[in-house]
């Protein structure tokens, strides 16, 4: 009995986090529900893995709707910081590449031959745990009000500025993006979500609200790490796509049909939150 009221008590949840937001019921049946989760998990549960891909199916999406807002200005900060990364190294390059390692300042010059099948798995288990690295990083970051998040942004998002520049100062280089696009449209969307939820648990730290700053930093820190946990998933095919699609043979037209179709499907995911009433 208990665990159909769970079920339908975080129904009833993601319904109101969708058609009401700033309900004040919404911060009572989040209580709930972290509570009825706590008994649960307190013995074996042989449904563990259908919750856990209700999780991912369900919950996750609303969560990431929750801080959209969060969302779309971690990403228009990260645009910018590109793109003037980009433009830096567009008009001095040599300036610009002194930002980047050191093994990657001669980038404009390389060529990258198709890797052995056999090395391409051990490059992307490195591959996906570094990103969830760099993500989780973000994430926490907001217990620093920010202060390692905004660090963590700037330092990726120019390295990426610069190193596009740095390679396409002659013209587009269509073998550099085939290495970016297919992976990156995963990655750097779960890092700008891994950001903005980073941001929001700064929010809750340093405005004062109605509720009080003890229980809204509570619950921005549960919501934050419920979207660490749901946004790894997302970071491991990201990985999975940089270790065996980017350094394969396949024809560059290929690798860069790989990004739209990744996209579609993430933000179709994504998107879920707005119709998971019917579900």
């Amino acid at each position: 009995m208990l665990a159909l009221r769970y079920q339908q008590t975080s129904a009833d949840l993601a319904r109101l986090r969708t058609s009401d937001p700033s309900s004040p019921l919404v911060t009572r049946l989040n209580d709930l529900v972290a509570q009825g989760h706590g008994l649960l998990g307190q013995r074996p549960r042989h449904g563990s893995l259908r919750g856990v891909l209700a999780f991912l199916w369900v919950e996750y999406p609303a969560l990431v709707g929750e801080i959209r807002r969060f969302v779309a200005a971690a990403a228009l900060v990260e645009i910018a910081i590109s793109v003037i990364g980009f433009l830096w190294a567009w008009h001095d390059p040599a300036s610009a590449a002194s930002f980047l390692p050191t093994g990657l300042r001669d980038a404009g010059h390389r060529t990258h031959p198709p890797l052995p099948a056999a090395l391409m798995a051990p490059d992307a288990v490195q591959i996906f745990v570094n990103n969830i690295y760099v993500s989780l990083m973000s994430l926490a970051g907001g217990v620093t009000l920010g202060a390692l998040t905004a660090y963590s942004t700037y330092l990726n998002f120019m390295l990426l500025g610069v190193l596009s520049g740095v390679t396409n100062r002659q013209g587009l280089d269509g073998e550099y993006w085939s290495l970016i696009l297919p992976h990156g449209v995963l990655e750097l969307s779960a890092i700008t979500i891994c950001a903005a939820a980073g941001l929001s648990l700064a929010a809750a730290v340093i405005h004062g609200t109605q509720t009080p700053r003890a229980t809204a930093i509570r619950r921005a820190g549960t919501r934050a790490a419920m979207i660490g946990v749901g946004t790894a998933p997302i970071l491991v095919v990201a990985g999975t796509i940089e270790g065996f699609v980017t350094p394969s043979g396949l024809p560059i037209p290929v690798k860069l049909a790989v990004a739209p179709v990744s996209g579609l499907l993430l933000y179709a995911y994504l998107g879920r939150r707005g119709r998971r009433g019917a579900t």
